[in-house]
Parts: C-alpha cells; sequence; structure tokens
C-alpha cells in the first residue's frame, strides 16, 4: 500500500481500474442499489462506472470470491440471492470462526482486550437504542472481527470478514425481526462477561445460540420458504 501520493503513480493502471470497479459495484450492492438476483451486465456497467469492460470483468471475477455474485456459463453475473442452504452454510462457518478465535486466544485476553470489548458492546447498545441501524451494524462487525482477531489466526479473520461483510450486506436491505438486535445487544454482554470469567464452555454456548437466532430470524425475512 502507497505510503506516499506520488507512490500511486507507480501503480499499475489496470489494477487500480479494477479495484475502483470493484470497490463501486460492492458499494452498490451493499447499499441495495443493485438487489438480489439482479444480472450484472458488464456493457452497462461500463457506461455507468466508464470503465473499459476488461476491468469490469475482473472486478465481477473478485466479488465472486467475496460471495457477492454468482458467475454462471451462458448467463453471466448477478448477486447473489439469499437461500436457507446458503444463509445455514454462511451462519456454520461464521459460527465455527468465532468458536475457534475463542478457544484459541482465551489464554491470550488480557483485561485491556476484555475492556475493548465492553465498550464496543456498550455502543452498540447505545446506536440501537438511538436508532442509528447502520452505525450498529458497523459497530456488530468490528466487536466480532476483534473477537477473531484476539485468536491470532489471520486466515481465519481475512474469511470471517468476507463471509460477515456478505450477511450483513443483505441485512442492510432486509433488517431484523422484531426485538432481534435488543437480544443481540444482551448477548453481546453475556459473551463479554463469559470472556471475563474465562469461561470458553459458556462463551460457546452464547455464539451458538446467537448464531442460531440470527439465522432463522434472517431465513424467516428473505427466504420463509427455503
Amino acid at each position: 500500500m502507497p505510503n506516499d501520493p506520488a507512490d500511486a503513480l507507480t501503480l499499475d493502471p489496470a489494477q487500480n481500474s479494477v479495484d475502483q470497479a470493484t470497490r463501486l459495484i460492492r458499494e452498490d450492492i451493499l447499499s441495495g442499489r443493485i438487489a438480489p438476483g439482479d444480472r450484472l451486465k458488464t456493457a452497462e456497467l461500463a457506461k455507468q462506472l466508464g470503465f473499459s469492460t476488461m476491468p469490469l470483468r475482473e472486478a465481477l471475477r473478485k466479488l465472486e470470491g467475496e460471495g457477492l455474485v454468482a458467475i454462471e456459463p451462458n448467463r453471466g453475473a448477478t448477486v447473489r440471492k439469499l437461500d436457507r442452504a446458503y444463509i445455514t452454510d454462511l451462519f456454520e462457518l461464521n459460527t465455527e470462526l468465532r468458536v475457534f478465535a475463542v478457544r484459541r486466544g482465551m489464554a491470550a485476553l488480557t483485561l485491556e482486550r476484555i475492556r475493548e470489548l465492553e465498550a464496543l458492546a456498550s455502543e452498540y447498545r447505545a446506536q440501537i437504542e438511538a436508532g442509528e441501524d447502520i452505525a450498529a451494524i458497523e459497530t456488530n462487525r468490528r466487536f466480532n472481527a476483534r473477537l477473531v482477531e484476539f485468536g491470532g489466526n489471520r486466515e481465519a479473520l481475512r474469511v470471517f470478514q468476507r463471509g460477515w461483510d456478505t450477511i450483513f450486506a443483505f441485512r442492510r436491505g432486509f433488517g431484523y425481526g422484531t426485538g432481534r438486535r435488543r437480544v443481540m445487544a444482551e448477548e453481546m454482554q453475556l459473551l463479554v462477561d463469559a470472556l471475563r470469567r474465562q469461561d470458553a464452555t459458556a462463551a460457546e454456548a452464547i455464539l451458538r445460540m446467537q448464531n442460531a437466532a440470527m439465522m432463522e430470524d434472517l431465513v424467516s425475512r428473505i427466504a420463509p420458504e427455503g
């Protein structure tokens, strides 16, 4: 990553275009401007975003790797739809990565780290109370990313963040069931309390309970018959 603006001049212009196109399309998907199931035609994207088709094709392949886009032969690229199987896969992986992180990182937890998680839990609760939904989603992501980061496995963190961002891209569009976010605030605090007690069994139980509830909530809002 360049440390000085002048260093940007040495970047490969084609790669830079790919990164820019990827970011713009990703933002459109995350904001809901491009809906699940919508086709992504490179010619139309080129006209809208001002790129040639080559970096756009590469951008779509990168987004496929992130799980936001599905590319099929003779059909092209579409924004990924959520169904029960896809939701279950995402949440199962999310659960196992967080449980893995707790087991691996418990011995390395410090009071400073616990206080950091507690502050994020308090921030999340305050944002829910204030109706700051998007800010609360970001705080929830930060809380759980730090939890996985404390586990000390960078690959686990990378995979976790990719899946988490995919889940919450759709959360921003479909929201939560009544009361779910307030319960999440309680679950977050219960998890911090378990970590403070060095109780890995309780922490794992809370994570599994939370993920099961979140999975069913999302399925009921997006794919009730999936």
